[in-house]
């Protein structure tokens, strides 16, 4: 076996093993791979519209997330969640802690006005991203969507102070004059520009959750981890998951109790367990960090991120993998087909219980932005369309990891076997899962 053919399958079972993070279904409506051009090949997550057949009830977006990714594609997310009234998000580990926000007054305006000011600047990127060019007004951009998604822009068009953002440049430069309507100023009175705050977000610390294969992945590749990405203490932000009792339990195991520290959350693991309790741990394990497995995958992953070469060839990898990786897991035999019906399915069923309650409950909230891994959204649409009554209506694409074969010293020759390789080896697995079962 030649060198190139042992690299690939390190990469196919690194990729497969994180592949639960962000899983998603060939020709998936949810996860893509574009080559916009020939020297750039490029993963985008898809936001799609959901809307209700009962007017009353909220505009649906499902927000695909991917747990590693380029550091603007957080900030892009990051801009299309604020919009919204509620926010409902994945999160086994539990909710984060929110921060109070400004009740009114000019500081309130002006966190409304960076908001929806980041968000037009993003939507503008993505408009010339799909070859329609920058739009040259708020008014033009409007235009460029239809239904739910119009109505959505057009809410976010106008200031905190109430009027209507402008866009100063041709590369579409949203821009607020602040409290007082006039160029310059300081304080309430700053002018704010989307694009300025896009580029620049605001850093945040490493969160401790962090840790592990997932963030060892990141590192070896100059990526980002979503936990480092994305800001969860928004008021407007609700955790909507099972936690690791709850899993353990759908696993058919026995929660722990109070106060066994991290182990404990996953459940005392019985010898006896079930084949997909021991699976869980398993993954569970690989992805902290734990296990031998996941020591040996990271030694791997910082011996192929030493260089531009190994850092591209693994990110392509990883885009291929993970656009056929919720196949793979089905296929798996035993234990681990198992667990992802409760990884998937029974988590979604939360999802939908808690939408249930704010269309119940909550009748201002206009606006529900459902920010999970892709691989979830093809069950969670499902329900919610059939169990809720609702029908899809749009899609924006956002680059989740851009991958320039110039930069790496590759061709696109090379790349192109490179995939084909891939591509073979995936297909030769699941042939081989199929056989099994």
């Amino acid at each position: 076996m030649n060198r190139t053919t042992i690299t690939a399958r390190r990469l196919l079972a690194l990729a497969a093993l994180l592949a639960p993070a962000a899983a998603a279904q060939t020709d998936s409506p949810y996860l893509r791979v574009v080559e916009p051009d020939e020297h750039t090949i490029r993963l985008d997550v898809a936001v799609r519209t959901l809307v209700p057949t009962d007017a009353a009830h909220p505009i649906v977006q499902l927000v695909g997330a991917v747990h590693i990714a380029d550091a603007p594609f957080y900030a892009d997310i990051q801009s299309f969640l604020d919009v919204h009234d509620l926010v409902l998000y994945e999160g086994v580990g539990g909710g984060r802690e929110s921060v109070p926000e400004p009740d009114g007054g000019d500081q309130a305006a002006a966190l409304t006005t960076a908001r929806r000011a980041m968000f037009l600047a993003m939507l503008g990127e993505a408009r010339a991203r799909e070859g329609d060019g920058y739009p040259t007004t708020t008014g033009e951009l409007i235009e460029g969507f239809d239904g739910a998604m119009r109505d959505i822009v057009a809410g976010a068009s106008r200031d905190g102070w109430g009027r209507q953002l402008v866009v100063e440049n041709g590369d579409f430069d949203v821009l607020s004059l602040g409290a007082d309507g006039q160029v310059g100023g300081g304080g309430a009175d700053a002018d704010i520009r989307g694009r300025a705050l896009l580029d620049n977000p605001p850093a945040r610390e490493q969160s401790d959750d962090a840790a592990g294969l997932q963030r060892d992945l990141a590192d070896a590749l100059g990526l980002t981890f979503q936990l480092d990405g994305i800001d969860y203490s928004h008021p407007h932000w609700r955790n909507s998951d099972m936690d690791f009792g709850e899993i353990t339990e759908a696993l058919g195991g026995t929660p722990a109790a109070e106060g066994e520290g991290d182990q404990g959350k996953r459940g005392r693991l019985d010898p006896d367990a079930p084949d997909k309790l021991k699976a869980a741990d398993a993954l569970f394990n690989t992805l902290s960090g734990e296990s031998f497995m996941a020591k040996a995958s990271s030694f791997i992953l910082k011996m192929l991120g030493s260089n531009p070469t190994g850092r591209a060839m693994v990110k392509i990898m990883l885009a291929d993998t993970l656009t056929q990786a919720d196949q793979l897991l089905a296929m798996q035999p035993g234990g681990l087909a198992e667990l992802m019906d409760v990884i998937i399915k029974d988590r979604n069923a939360a999802v939908i219980r808690d939408l249930t309650a704010v269309i119940d409950d909550e009748p201002e909230v206009r606006t529900v932005a459902i920010f999970y891994g892709a691989g979830h959204f093809g069950d969670l649409e499902s329900g919610i369309n059939d169990q809720l009554g609702y029908e899809y209506e749009s899609t924006v694409w956002i680059p989740a990891i851009t991958i320039d074969l110039r930069d790496a010293g590759l061709s696109a020759k090379q790349v192109s076997f490179y995939r084909t390789m891939m591509k073979q080896m995936i297909d030769s697995q699941m042939e081989m899962m199929k056989n099994q079962k």
